[in-house]
């Protein structure tokens, strides 16, 4: 009795693991998928895209400035892109490689300096056997990255959408330093207002992955 009462719990975790799974790539195909039309497909999947977006945005974006809205939004997707990273990955996979990778260095730079072949030898078989852990490591951290280009990438090129707007042409923000500065002006390369998105995700990722553990892997 109790011996089919577990193959029933073992089937019953094995079939919501199959759901989470098909789940979980389903949105990783479009997450890439959105990634990679966002690039090569003609801009009207673009505007299509950040018009369906600012749908959703367009109530937080109406109630305040352009520049905390970005921020609110920034705050949304780090949060968002933290938690996915924090059930995702194997932390404590990371750090192992982390460590193992940094002593196998230093002893590999030893060993050159003292001319030691044996000891050469014996390293380089040992980096080639932490290259399956190299690759199970390398392959979570697609994982969430797929989750967050399925968030990110269309805020981003609604942002980009939302300023090309005739309505919005010529909105500026005081920057540090800097004063008046129009958002879709250019410096260093990006305009304005992607380093003023880079600021606020950096600020508030350092505060959430704190906050969560998360994202650690120093030895």
């Amino acid at each position: 009795m109790s011996d089919n009462k577990a193959e029933k719990k073992g089937a019953g975790s094995k079939k919501k693991g199959g759901i989470a799974d098909t789940i979980e790539k389903v949105i990783l195909i479009i997450g890439f998928g959105i990634f990679i039309g966002s690039i090569f497909l003609p801009p009207a999947f673009r505007d299509t895209m950040s018009a369906t977006v600012n749908v959703i945005v367009s109530p937080i974006n109406s109630t305040m400035p352009f520049w905390i809205a970005v921020l609110i939004i920034a705050t949304i997707v780090t949060v968002f892109s933290t938690i996915i990273q924090k059930y995702t990955m194997d932390w404590e996979l990371s750090r192992r490689v982390m460590q193992k990778n940094q002593i196998i260095q230093k002893e590999y730079r030893e060993a050159q300096l003292s001319g030691d072949k044996k000891r050469l030898k014996k390293l380089e078989e040992e980096r080639m056997s932490m290259m399956e852990d190299q690759a199970a490591m390398s392959k979570q951290q697609l994982k969430p990255m797929g989750f967050i280009v399925f968030v990110s990438i269309p805020l981003f090129w609604w942002a980009y959408w939302y300023l090309s707007q005739p309505a919005q042409a010529g909105m500026t923000m005081i920057f540090p330093l800097l004063g008046v500065a129009k958002l879709t002006d250019g410096f260093l390369l990006f305009p304005y207002w992607v380093w003023w998105s880079l600021l606020c995700s950096l600020a508030i990722s350092s505060v959430v992955r704190k906050a969560l553990n998360t994202g650690s892997v120093s030895a």
